[in-house]
């Protein structure tokens, strides 16, 4: 169900995009090379200042306060001297300013802050007087005549007084005085700024049980088409990267302008935490597509560990949170984005359920059921996974890669009537998303319907709703994760690439020049060494003896 979002949640989420905004992280060489203009500009200030009869530059002495300085683990940087030109923007706006002073005090960079001011105070030797909070006592307010620095006006007002100060503080004095001022100077107190809206958890993360003591892992995909896309993926994926912290999520996801495709483990501990947490974020929310789908089968951490298989060694499906920002989060090889609002019927899976054990009656029934024509069924996944697992009834496309689907849709669709009713599937629904949008807006198809959710969802729906009901779907359903296949039911639909023996497993070739996708039984995949064939097994031997000898 969707979340309906409060308003603490919705300024936690907004307050976190403005951080990722804000706080990109540079580099190490873009950090030096900031330091390095920083201190080049500064140079070129003192030493036109020192050249010139008139000052070109105010002194701001800046102090920063000690409850901020704590909050920020501000250890030496607490106070220091900043340098502006006399024009520049520093002395005329408030954001100026505080950006004059972030560039020295990179530690403020992401705090909301508060401005106060004061002339200073010059001590007989020429050096000015600045007041300490930490050395003058908890019951003093050394700041306490400084006047609040807030608005356009009241800086430009502020290096006014600076300048008055400066010329009538000069005037009074012999020019082989210590105690003249070199240039226009002003005090600058750095505080929180305590307007700022205070900050209270958001409501999935109240009563947060602890991620690593949870027992079990679930499994889970979903995908989102938002209709504005996503505004920036760059930033949508640092986003992310934040709100998801929390959750100690593992997986991979891919964004794009067009939406976000994601494959991923949470603890189970803290899954309905996660859920309430993607509903919140407007780019995900009401627009995943038939919600998340959610493994009914949680996996205990035990058989989560080795539940996947990479080269023939047990792993866990996930051993990390990656996020990509792709051009597109299914590569479907169009040449421009279709709406895909407008895919067809999105068919809740027992219906689907009841529709294909219809065609299965028609199918011996001379094509009819109710004088309905039999629909067309197609399963839009490759070859690799439709090898080990199937609908009753589906012709599979035969293609290697899905941007291979058009062509194959144009020549099995040719000759067919526009209302022909064909129904879709792939494992997640994605595909079908691109594939109902294209039959409909691209070639014309009035009567085209999808499988909500995909067989994920087919297969979760069936055993919690109807686990009498025997599932059309047989075999292995292939995942994209570690575990590579999840057996649906127990019909070995596969012929082993190596001796042509039914099997349900599938596995990469483990020579890394190949490194294909392939059906292998458990006796080849053992025997080969979990290579696909001779050739690779002896070659990869053959490279590895070579090295060792050279």
């Amino acid at each position: 169900p969707i979340m309906i979002v409060d308003d603490n949640t919705r300024h936690y989420l907004q307050y976190l995009r403005n951080l990722v905004k804000e706080a990109k992280a540079p580099s190490r060489k873009e950090l030096l090379e900031e330091e390095k203009k920083r201190n080049l500009r500064l140079r070129q200030l003192l030493e036109t200042d020192a050249k010139s009869d008139e000052s070109t530059v105010y002194e701001l002495r800046v102090s920063i306060d000690v409850k901020l300085s704590e909050e920020l683990n501000i250890k030496k940087e607490k106070r220091g001297r900043v340098f502006i030109p006399i024009a520049g923007d520093g002395t005329k706006t408030i954001n100026g300013l505080i950006n004059e002073v972030r560039s020295t005090f990179r530690a403020l960079d992401n705090c909301p802050l508060t401005f106060s001011a004061d002339l200073p105070k010059v001590l007989q030797d020429g050096s000015i007087f600045c007041p300490d909070d930490a050395k003058d006592g908890e019951n003093s307010d050394p700041y306490k005549n400084f006047w609040a620095v807030n608005t356009d006006h009241v800086v430009a007002t502020s290096f006014q007084k600076a300048n008055d100060f400066f010329s009538s503080h000069n005037q009074q004095l012999p020019q082989e005085s210590k105690s003249r001022l070199k240039r226009p100077s002003i005090l600058i107190h750095v505080m929180k700024d305590p307007n700022v809206f205070a900050m209270e958890i958001p409501s999935y993360l109240k009563d947060l049980p602890i991620p690593k003591e949870t027992q079990k892992m679930t499994m889970l995909s979903f995908y989102s088409f938002p209709p504005n896309g996503i505004d920036g993926p760059e930033d949508f994926l640092l986003f992310l990267k934040k709100v998801w912290e929390p959750f100690d999520a593992l997986g991979r996801v891919y964004i794009a302008e067009e939406g976000i495709n994601a494959q991923m483990s949470v603890p189970t501990n803290v899954i309905e935490h996660f859920a309430q947490c993607c509903s919140a974020i407007p780019e995900m929310g009401e627009h995943i597509e038939n919600g998340i789908n959610i493994d009914p089968v949680p996996l205990t951490v035990e058989q989560f560990a080795v539940a996947g298989n990479i080269d023939g060694k047990a792993c866990p499906p996930f051993r990390n949170l990656l996020l990509k920002v792709r051009q597109k989060i299914v590569a479907d090889g169009l040449n421009k984005s279709l709406n895909w609002e407008s895919a067809g019927y999105d068919m809740p899976p027992l219906e689907w359920h009841e529709k294909l054990k219809e065609a299965r009656e028609a199918r011996g029934n001379e094509g009819e059921v109710n004088d309905a024509p039999v629909p067309l069924i197609f399963d839009c996944r490759n070859t690799y996974e439709t090898e080990v697992g199937i609908f009753e009834g589906a012709e599979p496309l035969a293609t290697e890669n899905f941007r291979d689907s058009w062509d194959v849709f144009h020549e099995k669709l040719k000759d067919k009537p526009k209302d022909t009713p064909i129904m879709t599937y792939c494992t997640g629904g994605i595909r079908c998303v691109k594939v109902g949008a294209y039959l409909t807006q691209e070639m014309g198809f009035t009567n085209v319907s999808r499988l909500a959710g995909g067989i994920i969802a087919y297969d979760r729906t069936l055993n919690d709703e109807a686990p009498e009901e025997e599932p059309m779907f047989k075999g292995t359903n292939y995942v994209f994760d570690g575990r590579v296949g999840r057996q649906i039911t127990k019909d070995a639909l596969g012929k082993c690439i190596t001796c042509g023996q039914n099997t349900h497993l599938l596995s990469n070739c483990k020579n890394i020049e190949c490194h294909r996708r392939m059906v292998q039984c458990e006796t080849c995949n053992h025997s080969y060494a979990g290579r696909c064939s001779v050739v690779c097994k002896e070659t990869e031997i053959f490279v590895d003896d070579h090295s060792q000898n050279s």
